[in-house]
């Protein structure tokens, strides 16, 4: 009996190649097939890692290590096809990605069949989303509902629903519950899409294996949960694209402002009706602070106050935990920015300059000529001290490093943007100082902002219910606040998707940054390479690749060695340079 030769992709750190093995005729477990997690051994060393090839031709006259042991049931065929376009489209290694797909406990044995989920009378508006296969965006208001987008998917069969946090996937996956449907959350019940039903989860869910998979969700794309922070910078929207498109389903992208990236690549866009859109929008009160003195004025408006006391749960959102500075002319008020406005700038060795894109001028406000700049200096801890000295009560503080529930338990809570993915609800979402987030030095900035404000419009919910989003600005004919006191996202889309086409940048030309101690030498042979720009090294010591897609500068980043001596990070489509 001819022996069987199956390719491994070992689970080994800086290691991106498959090597064959024998699979011995008495080895127990799992049946080996594509996706199977076995023990091997390499160099001497016992580790994990994926079959991703059966019955292979090794090379002529080369003795095979056999298999020490089947582990565990492992993704799909078809995951792992997908977990390697993954790797490559993002530069990363593809054991990083089956990782995802295949998280603990391992599976010794599938669950049984189940019955078929049932969606008792999904709303008929609904299921005609789903016609027909590929993506098609979806544009919903922040407040309204989305629970029944979500059960016509379950009454379809086998999907996937994705959400940019855990919360919002327990909250549907509840839901379903008790509407009669069979859930699995990712990944703590991975083994149970295997049995089919609706598998909910953050972005990781993109890689859920279900058999016979009819239709996926992506709630809220434009969302950043979404996006891998580690190498490979996967965005669970595109993978989850990808993957309809390969098995020939529906993919629906739900947005309350859809991202100029999946707007410039999706054609078929289903909107709402115009006055119920409308109404699924919160008030969104912007508050103008240029007439403000830039070095007296705080962050406490009299509109603010005004809101605060009123009563009702409220958070207060400044994105800083210690200290940022931003400068303001302190004749007309004015933000110092860049010569198109769109980005803020700091004094450094005597003169203007902005990180991002390294314009520099004088000490000169380019609204009014005056030479005399403000520095405004903004902190969580402080203001949490402030406000409660001025509303005479305990105030919250919440950071991303705050645990569970600390600081939560006050009606007035001050925290970074990490409070918005802690609290479900609430009467008043406040920005006290929005132009950190519109102008910082990232090309995506608009977009983040966009997205920040529509999750406090999720929070405080539609506009019927009288929550209310406050935000106070220097800024306010912004594009980006235009569009959402108007509940009408198209507008900025459609500007930001202008600027972007002038830059060249995503979705109209590939990006990817790098950084670490080698990242000078690392990016030096792509300075020659024609079709690519190296743009750097930043202040942080962080170059930026530019490309004319995607799939190019990865494929440039992945043919370059890393360096073995020093540390270099890549991040294809980098979320925040």
């Amino acid at each position: 009996m001819k022996e069987q030769v199956v390719r491994v992709l070992p689970d080994v750190s800086g290691l991106n190649k498959a090597f064959d093995y024998s699979v011995p005729n008495d080895l127990s477990g799992p049946p080996i097939r594509v996706g199977t997690i076995v023990r091997v051994s390499i160099n001497g060393r016992r580790t994990a890692g994926w079959v991703v090839g059966v019955d292979t031709e090794p090379p002529e006259g080369v003795k095979l290590e056999p298999l020490l042991k089947a582990s565990s049931f492992g993704p799909l065929p078809e995951v792992v096809d997908l977990a390697e376009w993954v790797a490559k489209e993002w530069a990363g290694r593809w054991s990083a990605v089956l990782g995802t797909a295949s998280p603990e406990p391992y599976i010794h044995r599938l669950p049984g069949p189940s019955p078929a989920p049932v969606a008792a009378g999904p709303a008929m508006g609904a299921v005609s989303l789903f016609d027909g296969s590929g993506p098609r965006v979806v544009r919903s208001a922040p407040a309204s509902d989305r629970f029944e987008i979500v059960r016509a998917a379950a009454a379809l069969g086998p999907a996937i629903v994705i959400a940019p946090d855990h919360m919002t996937a327990a909250r549907y996956a509840g839901r379903l519950a008790r509407a009669g449907v069979r859930t699995h959350r990712f990944p703590q019940e991975w083994a149970g899409g295997f049995t089919g039903g609706v598998v909910l989860g953050a972005r990781s869910a993109a890689f859920a294996s279900v058999p016979d998979l009819a239709s996926i969700v992506v709630i809220d794309e434009h969302d950043d949960g979404l996006i891998n922070e580690r190498n490979p910078t996967w965005n669970a929207r595109d993978v989850a694209i990808e993957r309809a498109s390969r098995a020939g389903i529906p993919c629906l992208l739900v947005s309350a402002s859809p991202s100029p990236a999946v707007i410039h690549r999706v054609p078929d866009v289903r909107l709402p009706d115009r006055s119920a859109e409308r109404q699924g929008w919160p008030i969104v009160q912007v508050v103008d602070r240029r007439d403000d003195d830039p070095g007296r004025g705080g962050l406490f408006t009299g509109a603010l106050s005004r809101r605060l006391r009123e009563g009702g749960r409220a958070l207060c959102i400044l994105n800083r935990k210690g200290r940022s500075v931003m400068m303001a002319c302190a004749v007309c008020g004015e933000l110092i920015r860049t010569q198109d406005r769109q980005e803020l700038m700091v004094e450094l060795d005597g003169k203007l300059v902005a990180r991002r894109s390294g314009e520099s001028r004088p000490l000169v406000c380019a609204e009014c000529g005056s030479t005399k700049l403000k520095r405004l200096r903004l902190g969580v801890t402080k203001v949490a001290e402030e406000l409660s000295v001025l509303l005479r009560e305990p105030v919250g503080e919440v950071t991303g490093t705050s645990a569970g529930g600390e600081g939560l338990d006050n009606r007035v809570v001050v925290g970074t943007e990490a409070l918005l993915h802690r609290v479900a609800s609430a009467r008043t979402v406040a920005f006290l100082d929005f132009d950190n987030e519109l102008l910082a030095p990232r090309y995506r900035a608009a977009e983040q902002a966009m997205a920040l404000l529509l999750r406090a419009c999720t929070i405080v919910g539609p506009r019927a219910d009288g929550g209310r989003v406050l935000v106070q600005t220097r800024s306010p004919n912004h594009r980006v606040l235009q569009a959402a006191m108007k509940a009408n996202p198209e507008g900025f889309t459609s500007s930001e998707l202008e600027l972007r086409a002038h830059t060249n940048l995503p979705p109209f030309g590939g990006l990817a940054q790098v950084g670490g101690t080698g990242s000078d030498a690392f990016v030096e042979p792509l300075r020659e390479r024609l079709g690519l720009e190296v743009v750097g090294p930043d202040s942080a010591n962080k170059f930026l690749v530019k490309g004319p897609d995607r799939a190019t500068v990865a494929a440039a980043l992945s043919a370059i060695p890393r360096p073995k001596d020093s540390r270099v990070s890549v991040a294809v489509d980098p979320p925040r340079a």
